[in-house]
């Protein structure tokens, strides 16, 4: 076990709080814009997810007569921080189209988003101060995601989830101006509340989405408690029995998360996602559309598709076997490469619609031709593709960067396309734009209200 650094947490947290905005590289904060403006798009098109009604319905039933002046994406009331924070957090990773962070495989910008827009409704903040809080909260997330790479995966946690909920409560306590004790007391209160299984796989259960509005909402519980004198173990990330010796596979490299604060930013090494799935599964779906295209293959051509993925990808997308090349309802999809593959074959596309398709006869035929291969040398999410033609040709292509990765990104025009796909539907075209417009001003913001009046249901 490679735990080398021993002042983990108060080195974060003495970052975390002495980060100003006038000290973030403008492509930095622009960076963090992006992302946000993407959060805000998958959270509102997580409004169409089947999972939703129920956990709005539930949580409408926990308010009881409270009353809170924060903005849950897509819906005309408001709520108390905490529970805006969880229905933001559960929408935005419904869809599995949220930010992804290569080094941690984890969904970052969820929790940390989340977290701080109900914060910044409930207490005022300016744009300026929201984006530093946001480039701490992917600051903390990253660099801990970096020291223990795949190993929360590999001990069957989720750790957007599970490593998300310290970003999101660093992002807070800089959000509201925290001391570096209560900092420490917060981060210290987390470990008591990060929790997500990966047992959601067994049968699709819609409890990896929760598992990231309960980080969101238990970030402000946490932020609560702290301010308030309420004291956390020391210690949290690096102790004897703390996140790291609890969560993750043995090989962590502590030394990595101190690693580049203030000057290497994580916000940077986030993608964008361009297809509702896994990210595991998507160097695979590029690959497949590019040979497709590249060699005129038809998909009565295809007579066998090859995936490689990585360990930890191989172990989300790739098995069990039977199960994967059969999903049957749509977190299933979301985690099968070999649907993925399929699907790309036959519509030569892959969007929201794929889960339409789930037992359509013609993706089920091309899934049986699919077969999903662990790869121990590659790491991130790169993937190999090999396609072979009934005709006997053999096409090849490698996938180091996805689409979406900071080595292959998405453009600021096709990012909003995207939120303009997701958004438009729930807010009205209209008002979409008016959103993109706030955003791209948000650092001279002097509050939050001129973006999250567009928010809200109609």
């Amino acid at each position: 076990m490679a735990m080398t650094a021993t002042d983990v947490t108060q080195r974060l947290t003495g970052y975390a709080l002495s980060l100003r905005f006038q000290d973030i590289p403008q492509p930095v904060t622009r960076r963090a814009q992006e992302l946000f403006l993407d959060f805000l798009g998958v959270a509102l098109g997580g409004q169409a997810t089947e999972s939703t009604q129920p956990i709005v319905d539930a949580v409408r039933d926990l308010v009881g007569g409270a009353s809170g002046p924060c903005t849950v994406l897509g819906d005309a009331r408001t709520y108390p921080a905490h529970f805006a924070a969880l229905l933001n957090g559960t929408l935005a990773h419904s869809m599995d189209f949220d930010d992804t962070h290569a080094g941690s495989i984890m969904h970052i910008g969820t929790p940390v988003f989340a977290t701080l827009l109900a914060l910044a409704e409930e207490r005022g903040a300016t744009g300026a101060d929201f984006l530093a809080a946001a480039v701490v909260g992917y600051d903390v997330a990253g660099k801990l995601g970096n020291a223990h790479r795949d190993g929360v995966h590999l001990r069957g946690f989720h750790p957007t989830a599970t490593t998300g909920i310290f970003g999101a409560t660093a992002a807070g306590a800089r959000l509201l101006g925290f001391t570096q004790e209560q900092l420490q007391n917060a981060l210290g209160l987390n470990l008591s509340q990060s929790s997500g299984s990966q047992q959601f796989l067994d049968n699709g259960a819609w409890t990896k989405r929760l598992h990231v509005g309960l980080a969101s909402h238990n970030a402000v519980y946490s932020l609560a408690f702290a301010r308030r004198g309420f004291k956390g173990p020391s210690r949290p990330l690096e102790g004897r029995f703390g996140y790291f010796a609890l969560y993750s596979q043995d090989g962590n490299n502590l030394e990595e998360v101190v690693v580049g604060l203030g000057h290497r930013f994580e916000v940077m090494a986030t993608a964008v996602k361009p297809y509702p799935c896994c990210r595991y599964s998507h160097g695979s779906i590029d690959a497949v559309l590019e040979l497709m295209r590249r060699n005129n293959l038809r998909r009565d051509d295809i007579a066998a598709i090859d995936l490689y993925l990585p360990p930890a990808g191989y172990a989300m997308v790739g098995t069990p076997e039977v199960a994967k090349r059969r999903p049957s309802n749509v977190v299933e999809g979301q985690f099968s490469a070999f649907f993925a593959a399929a699907y790309a074959v036959v519509k030569g596309a892959y969007d929201w619609s794929a889960y339409q398709s789930l037992a359509e006869p013609e993706v089920l035929r091309m899934a049986q031709r699919v077969n999903v291969h662990r790869e121990p040398d590659f790491t991130g999410f790169r993937s190999r593709v090999v396609i072979t033609s009934v005709a006997g040709l053999r096409a090849e292509l490698d996938v180091d960067y996805p689409k979406g990765e900071p080595e292959n990104p998405l453009s600021w025009d096709e990012t909003t396309d995207k939120f303009r796909g997701l958004a438009g539907g729930v807010i009205g075209p209209r008002r979409a734009e008016a959103v993109i417009a706030a955003v791209d001003a948000l650092p001279r913001l002097p509050g939050l209200k001129e973006l999250t009046q567009h928010l809200r249901g109609l």
